[in-house]
């Protein structure tokens, strides 16, 4: 596994939660405003350049102001019922990397029904 190193706690715990779902090389990082961090992961798939296999791969986690706020309050089992759930809507994309018409940026809206018991 990759060292993950984000300064936001919820973005750190989430992303560790996460990363064996995607490639070894993935990179994991903090993007956006400081008030709203999201959380990037990207990837390339291997190929020659100019060619339908070397395609950039990348997910983009947006959070809501409510599970950057509220997370933190959380006890730890709360919070890894919160990553499971992120982790499960992570399950849920579809890379297929044979596909030429595939999206290659996925949004996922980490909403605050992530924080729900």
């Amino acid at each position: 596994m990759r060292p993950v190193h984000l300064r936001h706690a919820v973005l750190y715990d989430v992303a560790n939660c996460l990363i064996d779902l995607f490639p070894s090389g993935a990179d994991v990082a903090e993007i956006g405003l400081e008030a709203m961090p999201a959380l990037f992961v990207s990837w390339r798939t291997g190929g020659v350049a100019n060619h339908p296999g070397n395609i950039a791969w990348g997910v983009h986690y947006r959070f809501d102001a409510q599970v950057l706020r509220g997370y933190p309050h959380l006890s730890d089992e709360a919070r890894r019922r919160v990553c499971d759930r992120v982790r499960e809507m992570s399950r849920l994309l579809d890379f297929n990397y044979a596909d030429p018409q595939a999206s290659s940026l996925l949004v996922v809206d980490v909403d605050e029904t992530v924080l729900a018991a």
